[in-house]
This record gives structure tokens, C-alpha cells and sequence, in this order.
């Protein structure tokens, strides 16, 4: 893997050396493929956002290979909007260490892999979370990483029913947890539920899976069976927001 070049200590090299990169690629645009065309314009408007865009898509441009960056286009809208929405917490000092140099080139590595086309959306919120000032403790950054690319689309949709479910079903007086989670997730059977439950367990996202007869809060309220790590790491890519399929 070539080495990534070094960024430069000053946001008017990083704006200077992107222009040129966008402006090389757009003079060009009437001769490459709309994949193409789609990526230069989304990183022209990550570029735009001040500090940490031009930081990523510099890296973007320089690190990725022209035959892996249609798979990226996506990511890269994804990430522009995620930036923009914090831009007001995005920690200028901390976006040009190594650390957010190495954290960019793990996420890159991973949101090119088949596995995780459907977290795109996740992928930027997790990077533009650890951009801010609000990031998690550094002993979480990389663990947290890990976790979301060990990850299924229908592990994150039962994450976040578990992180925003407060009550049970109307009518609901006493029963198992079963109960609830067949009520707010009825497309799914409830054998392939407690078996993603067991694989956010391993995790440490969520506690063991509940068993036995409870009244209707015990059955209803699944936020107290999120652990702390479970609770950042909801927190960090917004699942309390909503679940997003990609």
C-alpha cells in the first residue's frame, strides 16, 4: 500500500493542492465515466466544509485507487454531510495528528470491502464523530472501529430499537422481552433476533439476553439492557437518531 503523503500544516496548502487535484480531474470530465464525475463533485463539496474536509478529501484523493473509487462515491456524500453537520464541534488540532491520519486510513481500508456497502452512512458518522471535540476516550477509537466492521445491517437495526425502546407494546402486562422485540421488529423471526442479540453481546454492546416472565416495564424498557461501551457507541453514530438502511 503506497504511503499516504504528508498533509500539509497549513488549511491554504491543503486547499491549494486540492484544487488542483479537482481542477486537473474536472478538465478531464467529458472523457471519464459519471462515477467519476459523481466523486470529483463529492469531494469538491467535502473540500469546501473549512478544516476537516479539505484534511479527508486530500487524503481520499491521493490514497484511493481510480478502479476503487466509484465504490466510494457514496461514502463521500455521506461523509460531506456528516462533517457539515458538526462542523461547529470539529477539533482543528486533533484532525492533522497521526492518530486521525491512521483512523481516515483504517476507514477507507474497510468501507471498500463488499461487507460493508450497506454502512456507509455509519461509517462517515463514525468518522466525523471522532473528528469533533465530543470523540470518544482514545482507548475506545479503535475498538469501536473494529466493532462496527464485525457488524451486520440487522445487528445496527437492533441495536437501535434496543437504545430507543422505553416501553412495551399498548395492552402489554406481564411476559418476556420476546414480546417486545416481536412487536418492534415484526419482520424478523424471533430466533434470528436473539441470535443477533447474543452477537451485540459478545460485543459488549448489550447485556445477556433476558429470560423469563417481567411486568410491562421490566419486558418493555430495553435501554437498560445497553452497557456503557453500548451507550457511546450508539452515541457516536447517532442510532438514537433512527436505524438508516443504506
Amino acid at each position: 500500500m503506497r504511503a499516504r503523503t504528508e498533509v500539509s500544516a497549513t488549511s491554504d496548502e491543503n486547499e491549494q493542492d486540492l484544487d488542483k487535484t479537482i481542477g486537473e480531474r474536472a478538465e478531464s470530465l467529458d472523457e471519464t465515466p459519471a462515477a467519476d464525475h459523481a466523486l470529483t463533485v463529492g469531494l469538491a463539496g467535502l473540500n469546501a466544509i473549512p478544516i476537516v474536509g479539505g484534511v479527508v478529501a486530500t487524503f481520499i484523493s491521493e490514497y484511493v485507487p481510480r478502479r476503487k473509487q466509484a465504490r466510494l462515491i457514496g461514502f463521500v456524500q455521506d461523509l460531506g454531510r456528516e462533517f457539515e453537520a458538526e462542523r461547529e464541534r470539529i477539533d482543528a488540532d486533533f484532525v492533522r495528528t497521526s492518530e486521525f491520519d491512521r483512523m481516515v486510513e483504517d476507514v477507507l481500508d474497510r468501507v471498500q470491502q463488499v461487507k460493508n456497502e450497506e454502512k456507509l452512512g455509519y461509517w462517515a458518522a463514525l468518522l466525523a464523530g471522532v473528528a469533533t471535540t465530543g470523540r470518544p476516550p482514545k482507548a475506545d477509537r479503535e475498538r469501536i472501529i473494529e466493532t462496527l466492521d464485525g457488524l451486520r445491517p440487522s445487528h445496527l437495526r437492533l441495536l437501535c430499537v434496543i437504545s430507543t425502546t422505553r416501553q412495551a407494546r399498548p395492552g402489554f402486562y406481564m411476559g418476556g422481552i420476546s414480546n417486545t422485540l416481536e412487536w418492534r421488529i415484526p419482520d424478523i423471526p424471533i430466533d434470528e433476533i436473539r441470535r443477533d442479540w447474543s452477537d451485540l453481546a459478545r460485543f459488549d454492546l448489550v447485556q445477556s439476553y433476558p429470560s423469563g416472565t417481567m411486568t410491562a416495564e421490566g419486558a418493555g424498557n430495553l435501554t437498560v439492557r445497553m452497557t456503557d461501551y453500548g451507550r457511546r457507541f450508539v452515541r457516536l453514530l447517532r442510532l438514537e437518531a433512527g436505524y438508516r438502511a443504506e
